[in-house]
């Protein structure tokens, strides 16, 4: 956590009319570039999205000493910041990640092919971005004396609760690996990511292991990672590079292995 006591904040408000900032957003040629850590964590689904989408950007890393010092502003001194470059060169940026998947999506033809569909996706996104977070302060970040009940919670009741919602869900599209249609969506993308997140835990064996025992769940995996833009951003050293920095972050603040397993 920084101890800085000054707050450099970033202004949604700059000298670009709110017309222009709206036409940067809609320039059919942008390039991107995301501002995170260097791990995986909240900013993976919209990397995943920006492979799929064949888009032009790059990732903006800042050290911790860089956050600590206020060099990179935010609106609510947060990560991720996805900032689109018209080509034009002109700039816009957009906060929080569940925004910036929805916008991503939307960009990239992942929220369906008509209004229910959209709504449906984002319901099956939200329940999906719901597990990681509710998580967060129980299973990833937590009280030491507090890990146990917190882990032995999750194993025995949130996470089969979870698994067995989304199964019915997926089964009733068909059991085809897509949660609407018969084509990737932010739901499918988004499952893969946060099931990702859970295998970089400390408990991530036990965790994967669990995801793993459902067929409908791991065909939702094989349908992203058979995504040939998607396999191939997952396949560059980058990409393993920031899963490895989240195994190596999650090692010190997570829920122990042996404690999964008590």
């Amino acid at each position: 956590m920084s101890t800085t006591t000054t707050i450099n904040r970033r202004s949604f408000y700059n000298d670009v009319s709110s017309e222009e900032n709206a036409r940067i957003l809609a320039d059919t040629n942008p390039t991107y570039r995301l501002l995170y850590f260097d791990c995986a964590s909240v900013a993976a689904t919209a990397r995943d999205i920006l492979a799929y989408g064949k888009a032009k950007w790059t990732n903006q890393c800042p050290t911790d000493e860089e956050w600590d010092a206020n060099k990179f502003p935010t609106p609510y001194r947060v990560m991720p910041l996805l900032n689109v470059i018209s080509s034009d060169d002109k700039e816009a940026f957009l906060a929080e990640s569940i925004v910036i998947d929805h916008y991503l999506a939307k960009k990239f033809d992942l929220l369906g092919s008509n209004e229910w569909e959209e709504q449906t996706i984002k319901a099956h996104y939200n329940n999906i971005h719901y597990l990681r977070e509710r998580s967060f302060m129980c299973v990833t970040w937590t009280y030491a004396d507090k890990r146990k009940v917190a882990m032995e919670r999750f194993m025995k009741s949130t996470l089969p609760t979870f698994i067995a919602d989304h199964e019915f869900h997926l089964k009733t599209n068909g059991s085809n690996g897509y949660y609407i249609g018969n084509k990737l969506s932010l739901a499918d993308i988004h499952l893969v990511n946060v099931m990702d997140h859970f295998s970089h835990l400390p408990t991530g064996r036990l965790i994967a292991a669990e995801f793993a025992k459902s067929e409908l769940l791991s065909k939702v995996r094989e349908n992203v990672e058979g995504n040939p833009e998607i396999a191939a951003w997952r396949s560059t050293e980058e990409w393993r590079q920031l899963a490895h920095q989240s195994v190596v972050g999650y090692s010190i603040t997570a829920v122990p292995e042996h404690e999964g397993e008590a």
